[in-house]
């Protein structure tokens, strides 16, 4: 199941149908007045996001994901899968800055994951499953690099430690640090927000619900209102 993100706890993410309804999220922050940067959905330090990348990666994940939504009767508004996209593509990319920064590299925890996502979606086309390793992968990326480079930083400091937890605490810890020194940004269209390394889910920032019908597409933040997606077009569902 893909698990609603709290702020300040990491939540693991992995694969089903009925998951899909809840987003994940993306990053945001300082740099940019209003967070927007002509044709990018994320910025985060020197590396940017494209809208296009997040679109056509929507699309993708989409068709992943189309016979299981279809079998069980489920639709889903594909500004959901948007938000989930580029949050899981903005988090890869904050880890792979932070492997950089830190020079280390994601454990074979990580490579597990990404062998079982594999897995699951042996059948599909190359670049339907080549979407799915690269939204699947962001979350788990990430923390699996926070561990990594928290085990570094307590060796330095003369407290290693063989905790997972605890490690990933101070690799979060990290990450906050770095995200203080770095612009980090995201188009206010996507509703997403990040405080003090924690993802957390908004709103969109740049237009406001007038018809009850909008409005009700507004407050289904963690999971899609019915009414609101069954008057949807079919150009902005998935299912």
């Amino acid at each position: 199941m893909i698990l609603q993100r709290h702020p300040g706890r990491p939540v693991r993410r992995s694969v089903t149908v009925a998951g899909l309804a809840a987003v994940g999220l993306l990053l945001s922050g300082c740099g940019g007045s209003l967070g927007i940067h002509p044709g990018s959905a994320v910025v985060v330090g020197d590396d940017t996001v494209s809208m296009s990348k997040v679109d056509d990666t929507t699309a993708l994940y989409c068709r992943a994901y189309l016979p299981q939504l279809q079998q069980a009767g489920q639709k889903v508004p594909m500004r959901f899968l948007r938000q989930f996209v580029a949050g899981s593509l903005a988090e890869r990319d904050l880890g792979e800055q932070l492997a950089a920064e830190y020079d280390v590299r994601a454990t074979t925890d990580y490579a597990t994951q990404q062998t079982q996502v594999a897995q699951q979606f042996a059948t599909a086309e190359p670049d339907v499953k080549a979407a799915v390793l690269e939204v699947e992968g962001g979350s788990p990326y990430l923390q699996n690099i926070q561990v990594a480079v928290g085990h570094k930083l307590l060796a330095e400091s003369g407290s290693p430690t063989t905790k997972a937890k605890d490690a990933l605490q101070r690799g979060q810890v990290a990450t906050q640090d770095w995200l203080r020194s770095h612009s980090s940004s995201i188009d206010p269209v996507l509703g997403t927000s990040l405080a003090s390394g924690a993802l957390t889910q908004g709103y969109d920032q740049t237009s406001y619900a007038v018809s009850p019908l909008a409005a009700a597409g507004v407050a289904s933040v963690q999971q899609p209102d019915p009414t609101y997606t069954a008057a949807l077009p079919p150009s902005q569902i998935c299912g």
